[in-house]
């Protein structure tokens, strides 16, 4: 399936800094270049007891709509987050400063390491989690919701982080707590599974779909996949392709591996994620 990116890029309106249409051509050669290298990975289990008894299962990543879907669920939990959601931190990029996009990302990453960094002065135990997203564009922003801080004057806080930043920093009280958070959060992540601009982008800028500073906020909201290993199985081996799987495994387990025959994954589920 073809990815479609909404929107076309197109550097003539004006709403592109860089490429156009080539940006957004190349953005969804990379994707499907990408996704369908990790749709052909495998991971392979062995029977701690018995090494020759072997199972595998697909690694998931966030290319799956499974992904998507277990990300919003974990989100749901911040409702129940004892700690009020205060503040959304919004970062930009003046793409006048990047040749790309891929750099302006990486100022972006960046600006946030620095602002981050200030944040931890106020209070060194702020919690935070964080997405960063495509403008229509193609400008890498950022958002990260803020837990455990208070700012008084955070319009003045913003403007002095504007110094050290890619580009506008806004910071705002975010309205009705942790469910205008869960929210935001969500609307953010069904944008993944409408269309593949969104992951496209990620994809190209090596972003991460949703990340947590914060060792509270982590251990509350767990990981993506909760383990439930009852220790029987171990991990054995990773595989990219049927070549690879081939060359390790034989031929008969190999072609089992890519769609003869499919097996399902030990149980429990093993706690494996590609971002």
């Amino acid at each position: 399936m073809v990815a479609k990116l909404r929107p076309l890029l197109d550097s003539n309106k004006n709403n592109c800094p860089w490429e156009g249409p080539e940006l957004a051509k190349r953005i969804n050669f990379e994707f499907m270049h990408i996704r369908n290298k990790r749709d052909g990975q495998r991971i392979i289990f062995q029977n701690k007891k018995d090494p020759s008894i072997l199972k595998f299962s697909k690694p998931l990543h966030r290319h799956h709509k499974l992904y998507r879907i277990k990300q919003s669920i974990r989100i749901q939990k911040l409702k129940q987050y004892h700690r009020r959601a205060r503040y959304m931190l919004t970062l930009t990029v003046n793409p006048r400063k990047y040749k790309d996009d891929i750099l302006a990302y990486n100022g972006l990453r960046d600006s946030w390491i620095k602002i981050h960094k200030r944040l931890k002065r106020i209070n060194p135990d702020v919690q935070v989690l964080r997405a960063t997203e495509p403008q229509k564009s193609g400008n890498p922003h950022m958002h990260a919701i803020l837990w455990n801080i208070n700012i008084p004057k955070y319009k003045l806080l913003a403007s002095r982080l504007y110094e050290i930043s890619s580009g506008y920093v806004k910071i705002e009280p975010i309205r009705y707590g942790n469910k205008g958070a869960v929210s935001y959060l969500g609307k953010y992540i069904s944008k993944g599974t409408k269309d593949n601009f969104v992951l496209g982008c990620l994809t190209r800028w090596k972003a991460q779909t949703l990340a947590v500073s914060g060792k509270e906020l982590r251990q509350f909201l767990g990981p993506l996949i909760q383990g439930k290993s009852t220790g029987e199985w171990k991990l054995g081996e990773f595989v990219g392709s049927l070549d690879e799987a081939t060359l390790l495994f034989g031929v008969e387990f190999a072609n089992r591996l890519y769609g003869i025959e499919e097996l399902e994954p030990p149980d429990p589920e093993p706690d494996f994620i590609r971002p």
